[in-house]
């Protein structure tokens, strides 16, 4: 499973305007925005010239997460015959697919047409470069954790169920960490704040370097803890991909000024399926595990 963007798990066809230019352009850009449904806020700039909407990962370019009323294979938005026209077919979907209140086989879209499918809705509209950009910075202000630069936990929990999903449907492992930083009260009493949000954020971004560059996700989920996952990988895989971190945490001091930290963090790990199948059973069976790592002198890696 490989993650294409910053904070995006599922395909989508979303890509930034062109940052090189300082100047404005009026081009108007044909964008798909999550007005309600698991993905609130996210937009998908429609730079292809047809893209399936649906639940399954491996047969829709646009993934939508979390709403059962959605069909594998939902819908299409697709370009028009005229220029710069746009419509929407219907896939033969369950539950249909509605424009406003009509349900629709094909239908033309209008700037600013919503778009239902099952309970959730998307807004078909034209945003210049500003306004994208605008967008663009919202986005990263509502998934984007300031400190870390990793997904929020709002983010990350969407994408761990997803995930659950995918690998079960596959019959695939799936690996889970809560991770705790050791000693940080301390180096905020002996070093002062700025050094512990610090700390924490080099922690942050170390754990990520390792865990997205084999597809996985971590994310804060709270002050100085940390939780992660990575699909495909068996209990094994994911002792010494937990040791792995640990070791990156610990190997090197994290300097501020002249104020030095040398962090370590303790792991608990859990395994999909034999820990659980639910994201709240394997959450609970990891965070047992950090306490037992925890109670065993710190530092350490624990299942």
């Amino acid at each position: 499973m490989t993650d294409d963007s910053e904070t995006e798990l599922h395909r989508t066809v979303f890509s930034a305007p062109n940052q090189g230019s300082s100047a404005p352009r009026s081009e108007r850009l044909p964008v798909l925005v999550v007005m309600r449904g698991a993905q609130v806020g996210r937009r998908y700039l429609l730079n292809e010239n047809s893209l399936v909407l649906g639940r399954r990962e491996d047969r829709a370019a646009l993934v939508v997460p979390g709403d059962p009323q959605i069909s594998s294979v939902h819908c299409r938005v697709e370009r028009g015959a005229q220029p710069d026209s746009w419509q929407v077919v219907d896939l033969s979907s369950t539950n249909g697919t509605f424009v406003g209140t009509e349900r629709v086989t094909t239908m033309t879209l209008r700037d600013g047409d919503r778009i239902h499918l099952g309970t959730t809705v998307l807004k078909f509209c034209y945003h210049d470069e500003l306004e994208e950009e605008f967008h663009r910075q919202v986005d990263h202000l509502m998934n984007v954790d300031d400190l870390t630069g990793l997904p929020v936990q709002r983010v990350f929990q969407t994408r761990f169920a997803d995930a659950l999903i995918w690998c079960a449907r596959r019959q695939r492992p799936l690996a889970h960490y809560m991770m705790d930083m050791d000693g940080l009260k301390r180096i905020n009493d002996t070093h002062g704040h700025l050094l512990g949000a610090h700390t924490i954020a080099t922690v942050g971004k170390r754990l990520g370097a390792i865990v997205q560059q084999i597809g996985g996700v971590v994310s804060r989920f709270g002050g100085d803890e940390f939780s992660a996952f990575v699909p495909d990988l068996d209990r094994d895989g994911a002792l010494r991909l937990g040791e792995t971190m640990r070791a990156a945490v610990a190997g090197e001091a994290i300097a501020r000024g002249t104020a030095m930290a040398q962090p370590t963090i303790s792991i608990g790990v859990a395994c999909f399926p034999d820990d659980g199948r639910l994201p709240e059973q394997l959450t609970r069976k990891a965070d047992e595990a950090l306490y037992r790592a925890k109670a065993a002198g710190r530092d350490r890696v624990s299942e």
